[in-house]
């Protein structure tokens, strides 16, 4: 006996959210279709509201209910410094830990694979902004993987010579891990990044 077809378009629909395959979409649609109607309601109504009120920032392209962003249009943060990421999550990420800088959100990396070319991200964007002036650092925060670091290259590439400081987040052992359980090119990482301890 096949599925009712409503129940198989849930299913569809489910599968095509990133890192949902076919099992958990089907363990969704059917978690869904047993919980009490209010739950249902509930992700239905949030969904629409996320998607009627959350714009992109002109500025930043961050994603926030106004435009320019909060983040943007406050006047505590350090407009000397700027911080390029690749995605409204990395945004959250670094503020909770505390940066009070300002952002660039690329919208993405560059990816042979995937087809992602530097007119599909905010390069251009992000080359005007550092044009006008202003920003003293521009701190490239792309993900430490092929295609963060070919991204990084890029940008470093077309930011050399316009009057900021760029610079690269660092990177090496992360906190708890023994140095038998990573990659050589993490612990390369490490020691390069190595700082004078007081």
């Amino acid at each position: 006996m096949s599925r009712p077809r409503p129940v198989d378009r849930l299913i569809r629909a489910l599968a095509r959210l990133p890192g949902i395959g076919p099992k958990t979409s089907e363990r969704l649609a059917y978690h869904v279709l047993r919980a009490e109607p209010e739950l249902a309601q509930e992700l239905v109504d949030a969904i629409a509201a996320a998607r009627a009120s959350t714009r992109v920032c002109s500025v930043c392209f961050n994603l926030d209910e106004s435009d320019p962003c909060a983040i943007c249009a406050s006047p505590e943060r350090d407009r000397a410094l700027l911080l390029v990421v690749e995605d409204p999550r990395d945004v959250a990420a670094f503020d909770a830990s505390g940066y009070r800088g300002l952002y660039h959100v690329l919208q993405g990396r560059l990816s042979t694979l995937e087809g992602i070319r530097v007119e599909d991200l905010t390069i251009a964007q992000l080359l005007a902004r550092v044009g006008d002036g202003g920003f003293q650092e521009i701190c490239l925060a792309t993900n430490p993987d092929l295609e963060g670091e070919g991204t990084a290259e890029v940008l470093v590439e077309r930011l050399r010579g316009r009057g900021a400081r760029v610079t690269r987040i660092a990177r090496g052992m992360p906190a708890g891990a023994t140095i038998a359980q990573v990659s050589a090119a993490i612990l390369a990482d490490a020691l390069q990044g190595r700082r004078e301890l007081r």
